[in-house]
């Protein structure tokens, strides 16, 4: 009995060790090739991902230098506008200015009676024409812009034409505006500055 025992137990210890051996051959081979399988799809996908973010990043770049050139463009565009307006309207402003001077230092009318008619219907017809530059330059934003006496004298608001001694006041101040200026509404951006004298 212990014979039968001992010959069926070494049948099959030489039986085991050979189905189990290829079955496990079989489970390698089978996770080497899945192994293989998956690393080449892996590499597939990183070649496609690679060349969908080439493109996408050359994308990104042909339209961010397309955004630049456009933004370069339109400020420079803007740019033009604003120099254009500003001497346009710098243009206007001496025109008003000269005609302020003109009806300031307009004479008395020496003749009266029919002779003077005509002379007073030119001024009030240059008077006329002032108030509607004073309004155009009005629309503009652009307003008269007074100095005010006894305030610190600066440069940058006030044009210095002269100096005064002014009981009261001391040194470097607006003793008087001699010709008013211009300002537009941003109270910084003065277009032409009040002619004054400073004290001394």
């Amino acid at each position: 009995m212990n014979d039968e025992f001992k010959t069926l137990a070494s049948a099959v210890e030489s039986d085991a060790p050979t189905q189990g051996m290829s079955s496990i051959y079989r489970l390698f081979e089978a996770f080497i090739g899945l192994r293989e399988k998956n690393e080449r799809q892996h590499k597939l996908f990183e070649q496609t991902l690679n060349r969908a973010r080439d493109s996408l990043q050359g994308s990104f770049n042909t339209f961010a230098a397309d955004t630049q050139k456009a933004y370069q463009q339109l400020k420079q565009d803007v740019q033009g506008e604003k120099r254009f307006s500003l001497t346009l309207l710098n243009e206007l402003l001496d025109f008003a200015i000269e005609l302020d001077h003109i009806l300031a230092s307009r004479p008395a009318l020496p003749i009266s009676g029919p002779e003077a008619d005509p002379w007073q219907r030119w001024l009030e017809a240059l008077q006329i024409q002032n108030r509607k530059v004073q309004e155009a330059l009005g629309k503009f934003g652009i307003n008269a812009y007074d100095a005010v006496v006894g305030s610190p004298y600066n440069p940058a608001l006030h044009e210095r034409v002269g100096s005064k001694r002014v009981e009261g006041m001391d040194g470097l101040r607006v003793g008087e505006q001699i010709q008013r200026g211009y300002a537009s509404q941003q109270p910084e951006f003065v277009l032409r500055r009040p002619k004054v004298l400073v004290t001394e």
